[in-house]
């Protein structure tokens, strides 16, 4: 009897080690995934912009997100991701991109990622400060800023 209560007490602890093991390879591992989800949408708006595509750079919005277009006289609090895509369809038509490219990126003690850089286009330069909050588990364009440099 004294053996099989030792078997027992064995079993019980290696299977609470899985456990602790188990709960520890998700926390610890998806910290990266986070990380990386957020660093796909700056990858995946950056080529958005260096090719002035709306369709691809609305893939990453949140349902509602700020706008500005400041040489559209374009200032939204809250639009929808429909008609923020639309805005940034006519502005990229008026200003076909060259070239774009982060200057600076870092974080809020609040969570919320941004970046900013530079539009190219063929009628001048833009500033572009984008921001980043996490809904839903997943990183999504929050906010969008254009002001002529």
């Amino acid at each position: 009897m004294n053996k099989f209560l030792r078997i027992i007490s064995m079993n019980i602890f290696i299977r609470a080690g899985i456990w602790v093991w188990l709960l520890a390879g998700i926390v610890f591992f998806n910290l990266p995934v986070a990380a990386q989800a957020q660093g796909d949408v700056f990858s995946g708006a950056k080529t958005a912009l260096k090719t002035g595509n709306s369709r691809d750079l609305a893939r990453y919005f949140n349902h509602d997100l700020e706008l500005i277009v400041e040489s559209e006289n374009v200032e939204f609090d809250k639009v929808s991701n429909t008609q923020a895509e639309l805005i940034l369809k006519n502005f990229f038509q008026k200003n076909p991109a060259k070239d774009f490219n982060y200057v600076h990126q870092g974080s809020s003690p609040e969570g919320a990622q941004y970046s900013t850089g530079t539009y190219q286009s063929q009628n001048g330069k833009y500033l572009v400060y984008i921001v980043l909050k996490q809904f839903g588990g997943k990183y999504l364009i929050d906010r969008i800023d254009f002001r002529r440099e």
